[in-house]
């Protein structure tokens, strides 16, 4: 098979999806420069070119993942009105919040030491929180309460949440965890 050839921006997104893949299947232990070369079919000098260090991908990964997930759920949350669909959208919000690749992202990334969440100053959730306070008409204050209950819960059911259904004798199937969706969102309602 011939040489791919990429503009730089699409090397480097390449290579960051490679990693991410590595992280996510295999955990922190994999991330190692030739492994992330060959991963994404490429030199392990190549990811140094673009990276520098295995830190520097490891940042770039913690960095896109940022910005993919909040953009995923700002066109969630955007897309909800007052109609029929408002609670099927509240509910895929809920359900991109909870995917497991997700969870074991985050997981291995605090394993790594470093922050899986977008930095303090981009104020990412206080941003989701005044769009659901807008578009629902909540106070700030609720809104935030609201934001921080589903993140936390989804997060969890993200990371563990299979691992919680073993032990409560419940089969962890997509209709469960849209079940337990659900649920959780008439508790709150």
């Amino acid at each position: 098979m011939g040489r791919i050839r990429r503009t730089p921006e699409a090397a480097r997104a390449h290579i960051i999806s490679a990693a991410r893949r590595l992280l996510i299947d295999e955990g922190p232990r994999a991330l190692k420069l030739q492994r992330v070369g060959k991963e994404a079919g490429m030199s392990h000098a190549s990811v140094i070119h673009y990276f520098g260090s295995i830190e520097g991908l490891t940042l770039a990964v913690v960095t896109d993942n940022h910005r993919k997930r909040r953009e995923k759920l700002r066109d969630d949350l955007g897309q909800i009105d007052s109609g029929k669909g408002r609670r099927a959208r509240i509910e895929q919000t809920l359900a991109t919040l909870a995917d497991p690749e997700e969870g074991r992202l985050t997981v291995s990334l605090l394993s790594l030491g470093l922050d899986p969440f977008p930095p303090e100053e981009e104020l990412g959730l206080a941003s989701i929180s005044n769009l659901i306070s807008t578009i629902n008409g909540l106070p700030p204050q609720h809104a935030q309460k609201l934001v921080l209950a589903h993140v936390l819960v989804m997060l969890g059911e993200a990371m563990v949440g299979q691992h919680m259904r073993a032990r409560l004798g419940v089969e962890d199937t997509e209709e469960e965890r849209a079940e337990f969706r659900r649920w959780f969102l008439e508790q709150l309602a």
